[in-house]
């Protein structure tokens, strides 16, 4: 288990991105003790949400988070949410503003029952909370998810998308797999709906910087990165320092205008890995464009989920047994923190994290 020392001070932001291959979760400390969580993976050594355990280890009561935010309803973004909007009844609950509506209601109700390994367990763990949960707060362009006033400045939490085009893309998309009444193959798995333009990235202001944290969030011309940049309002927003980088660092997530426009100058960027099946983000080729961008480039996990065995040892056990993967699950966590109206992010890493 991951030993992290102290929580921040009072008048330090943090941010602490944690991730293990396949999933991702953010903890965001705004100053005063107030929290906001974003996304959901799980803790290997406890099974339990990797930001539940943080806060519990540095010794943060559940009163003091105000925030829970769920971007989107991917698998490995969601894992343990419904846990932490239980345990943190008192945080608003947000999630994209897409949900927000019949047929998307539809859509998680008819993929959160017998389903296949894989995304189809997103749509179980976000129906189950929006079922079990008194109020939901749906969020899209310009939505105020959270805005405190304290050591004499105001802090804001904004949503950068979803776009509206992007609600009637997504909803369209969805609508096309709904199940059509009498017949028809049984309900077996969730589809992966591309592009991702349904994701809530987030801008937090403190006054005198930004943070920007991408999610998701694919390019698209028209609902993607490219209209939040070329869009009045998103386009003159503060300049974040630090960037969750979006869609673990794909470059379908990548937009030149973000580092140009949204972002300061060798911005402090931190992605969480994608290791599923033959599926592996982010490539070489992702590495070097995000390295052009900024030096100071780190990640969640630097491990691999393969079995770290050569290839004739590997065939022979593959023929005696399936999903062959590393017994060190390659968990890590990057935490960047730095005093209010201070320069520069002091940046620590945990477990698997590292410096790319």
């Amino acid at each position: 288990m991951i030993d992290y020392g102290a929580g921040p001070a009072k008048d330090q932001i943090e941010v602490t991105v944690f991730g293990p291959g396949y999933g991702e979760a953010i903890a965001i400390h705004l100053g005063e003790e107030n929290w906001m969580l974003v996304d959901s993976c799980l803790e290997p050594f406890t099974s339990t949400p990797a930001a539940s355990s943080y806060l519990d280890q540095i010794g943060i009561s559940v009163d003091r988070v105000r925030a829970i935010v769920a971007s989107h309803w991917h698998d490995d973004h969601v894992r343990g949410i419904s846990g932490l909007a239980s345990k943190y009844g008192k945080a608003e609950f947000f999630l994209s503003t897409v949900f927000n509506d019949k047929e998307a209601g539809a859509f998680l109700a008819a993929y959160s029952g017998k389903a296949a390994p894989g995304q189809a367990r997103g749509t179980t763990e976000l129906f189950n909370l929006i079922s079990g949960r008194d109020s939901v707060a749906y969020v899209h362009h310009r939505s105020m998810i959270l805005e405190l006033n304290q050591l004499g400045r105001q802090i804001r939490a904004t949503a950068y998308s979803p776009l509206p085009g992007a609600f009637a893309q997504a909803l369209a998309h969805m609508a096309e797999y709904l199940p059509r009444r009498g017949g028809g193959s049984p309900i077996s798995h969730a589809p992966d709906l591309k592009p991702n333009v349904e994701a809530v990235a987030i801008h937090i202001d403190f006054g005198d910087d930004a943070i920007l944290l991408g999610s998701d969030l694919e390019e698209h011309a028209a609902n993607g990165w490219t209209a939040i940049v070329a869009n009045k309002w998103s386009g003159n927003r503060r300049k974040a320092s630090a960037f969750k980088v979006a869609h673990h660092g794909s470059y379908t997530g990548d937009a030149p205008g973000i580092w140009s426009n949204l972002l300061l100058e060798e911005p402090l960027a931190v992605l969480t890995p994608f290791n599923l099946g033959k599926h592996s983000l982010p490539s070489e080729a992702d590495k070097a464009r995000l390295r052009s961008k900024t030096s100071r480039l780190y990640t969640s996990s630097g491990a691999t989920r393969k079995p770290n065995l050569d290839s004739a040892n590997k065939k022979r056990l593959s023929d005696i047994c399936k999903n062959l993967t590393r017994l060190n699950s390659g968990f890590g966590a990057v935490r960047m923190r730095k005093k209010l109206g201070a320069h520069p992010w002091d940046v620590e890493c945990f477990g698997f994290a590292q410096a790319l």
